[in-house]
């Protein structure tokens, strides 16, 4: 039997009631009104998000509205950071003189960018104990704060290449490297925010050849005081855990640790999975972080990182956030050669045919409409890895009553209806739904793709499927299935509907 398909899966969705505008009372705010956001706040003007929650007492409402001010958040970040993945070569050329290849690297750990100046309105209705909170901010002025933190940014990191140099003169090398330690940090924060404001559309000069310039320059000077070679992975970890625990000056600290994944594929390798956990073993060994599970969602911080191929090395690069406020915390940048990992891949065996699976899966994919959707696995949902034999479990998160329907494509091309027309109702509101089901890593080995799908109103139209085994394998193709998926009928006009995917790494047992 194809792999992750035994009778085990245990699928728990946590559903936020939706409340139709006829419940609305007389009196409350307008901005609860659909119809008065779309028009007050077109999305080609406004970035914004709008969340529910029922059943909320009183007293916990405090703590209730900041949940949902970061829900709210979350989805702005994650619908930008779909733009930036499909910002092209013409549109990064025009806006800043960036080449592709720099603006690629220097964006694709930007899951969870940080959105400055957002502006939020919230409402709670005591008598039905129901909250509400509208998050917004106008693109002009996002794009013109960004502007101004670049230039603040430039200016700091100015200095900090004075101050840098100073050290070298006066043979201070351990202030040097210190000091180089600290811009990296501000390194991301740049990138991201050219990142950003790019894809948003903004097409006033940026400087950003000038930040290019002192980046280069640092680097060098960088690679030219470091009097040691990383020969290892081992040394690899180390040497990006030493860089983060200098940059957090806190003790103690929440952390959850991603794998680092191959350039902006977001797949993971063995390399992936043996850094993942030497990165774990030697955070965790000092006084600064305490390592929790990926599927914690209480995290102070997250470490994210890509690795790039560059002639015979690899580039790692890393990334530390403030979960909360989205701030870049830390960084590191490292270089090992190729083959000083001996046996150990860096990148996917099915690496091509992944990314033509992902060019299909993605194509005309647009934001959510309405509804909100968060999918993951007992690994977490950022490029999770499975050795044969290790079970998976998938959990859903949604805002209101839906259908959800999941698709798993296996790395030989193989698509598989798992779950279909999964009907989450007003009933369940804040109720774990458990579906008796697992799933067990086998044969074939790769890169592979959970597609899932929810709308509101009636079920998905259906799919050509067959039947082996209890198991439905689908026939129509990619381009069929998104467009069944994603395009309703004239009377579904008022759908609300949300899409997500996950792209997860198999491997042979070692």
């Amino acid at each position: 039997m194809q792999k992750f398909l035994r009778n085990y899966l245990h699928l728990i969705v946590i559903c936020v009631l939706f409340i139709p505008l006829n419940l609305i009372a007389k009196g409350d705010p307008v901005w609860l009104k659909a119809e008065y956001r779309l028009v007050n706040y077109p999305t080609d003007k406004f970035l914004t998000a709008y969340q529910v929650a029922v059943n909320v007492p009183s007293e916990n409402k405090s703590d209730r509205l900041a949940q949902l001010k970061l829900d709210a958040k979350k989805e702005l970040a994650e619908n930008v950071s779909v733009q930036i993945e499909s910002v092209s070569k013409t549109e990064i050329a025009n806006a800043s003189g960036a080449s592709y290849e720099n603006f690629k690297q220097n964006s694709t750990s930007f899951s969870n960018v940080n959105l400055s100046g957002l502006h939020q309105m919230d409402y709670y209705d005591e008598k039905r104990a129901i909250l509400y909170t509208f998050i917004y901010i106008e693109i002009k002025e996002l794009l013109s704060i960004n502007r101004k933190r670049v230039s603040e940014a430039n200016q700091k990191i100015k200095t900090l290449k004075n101050q840098i140099d100073n050290y070298i003169s006066s043979e201070n090398i351990i202030a040097a490297k210190k000091t180089i330690r600290k811009v990296i940090p501000i390194f991301r924060e740049v990138e991201e925010l050219y990142a950003v404001s790019i894809t948003l559309g903004d097409k006033i000069d940026l400087n950003y050849n000038e930040f290019i310039n002192y980046q280069t320059e640092i680097e060098k000077t960088n690679k030219e005081l470091l009097n040691t070679h990383i020969s290892s992975v081992d040394e690899l970890a180390n040497d990006i855990a030493s860089i983060i625990n200098d940059q957090v000056q806190l003790s103690n600290q929440t952390l959850r640790v991603d794998n680092f994944t191959f350039e902006d594929t977001k797949m993971g390798s063995k390399l992936s999975m043996k850094l993942h956990a030497l990165l774990t073993s030697k955070l965790s060994s000092q006084s600064k972080f305490r390592v929790l599970d990926a599927t914690n969602a209480t995290t102070k911080f997250e470490l994210q990182g890509t690795i790039w191929e560059e002639g015979e090395s690899l580039r790692v690069l890393s990334i530390l956030r403030d979960k909360e406020s989205g701030n870049i915390q830390g960084g590191s940048e490292s270089k090992i050669l190729k083959k000083k990992l001996g046996d150990t891949p860096f990148k996917p065996d099915n690496l091509d045919y992944a990314l033509k699976v992902q060019g299909l899966i993605t194509s005309n994919q647009s934001n959510n409409q309405g509804l909100s959707l968060d999918v993951i696995t007992n690994k977490g949902n950022k490029s999770p890895i499975y050795e044969k034999g290790e079970i998976m479990s998938l959990y859903v998160k949604v805002n209101r009553p839906c259908k959800v329907r999941f698709i798993y494509h296996l790395a030989d091309g193989t698509k598989v209806l798992l779950l279909d027309n999964y009907e989450i109702t007003a009933q369940q509101v804040n109720q774990m739904v458990k579906v008796s089901q697992e799933f067990e890593c086998y044969p074939p080995f790769g890169v592979e793709t959970l597609q899932v799908f929810a709308k509101t109103g009636s079920n998905f139209k259906p799919l050509s499927t067959s039947e082996d085994q209890g198991y439905y394998f689908i026939q129509d193709d990619i381009e069929t299935i998104n467009n069944v998926n994603r395009q309703f009928s004239d009377l579904e006009q008022e759908v609300a509907f949300s899409e997500k995917r996950l792209l997860i790494t198999t491997l042979p047992a070692n």
